[in-house]
């Protein structure tokens, strides 16, 4: 009797283990400065499920006058929200170092959207030097 007790158990045990909610995960995309410097255009694919986090790293420097949009537009802010936004600065006390803009997105339902963030001068108007697009798909 203890035998099938035990089995009976070890079942339902194995059932709720494999029935637990899956915990969100965090995929990220990372673009250098240099590739920032060097490229007008850079585009990345990515795919989350929902309630996953995606972060976004792009190179920058603040010691220049070129700045990332604070807000990059989001295609659908049906599916995607940003989370937050900071800079990092880099891991040198060297004056002038580029740093890292750093955003995060969560995914909120199934769908496809975009990204878009341009680097430019926040003096005058010139056309921005590099944009950036990660296509996003939702599962």
């Amino acid at each position: 009797m203890k035998v099938k007790q035990l089995a009976v158990l070890a079942l339902f045990l194995m059932l709720v283990g494999c029935s637990s909610p899956s915990k969100a995960a965090t995929k990220t995309i990372d673009v250098p400065m240099d590739d920032v410097l060097n490229q007008s255009a850079i585009t990345r694919d990515v795919t989350l499920a929902v309630g996953d986090t995606l972060k976004v790293s792009l190179g920058s420097n603040k010691s220049t006058p070129y700045r990332w949009t604070a807000d990059p537009k989001i295609g659908d802010p049906a599916l995607l929200r940003q989370a937050s936004h900071e800079y990092l600065r880099g891991s040198t006390d060297r004056i002038g170092a580029p740093g890292t803009e750093v955003w995060t997105f969560t995914a909120l339902k199934s769908g496809k959207t975009t990204i878009v963030a341009k680097y430019g001068s926040v003096v005058g108007d010139a056309a921005p030097t590099c944009t950036f697009t990660a296509n996003v798909t939702v599962q």
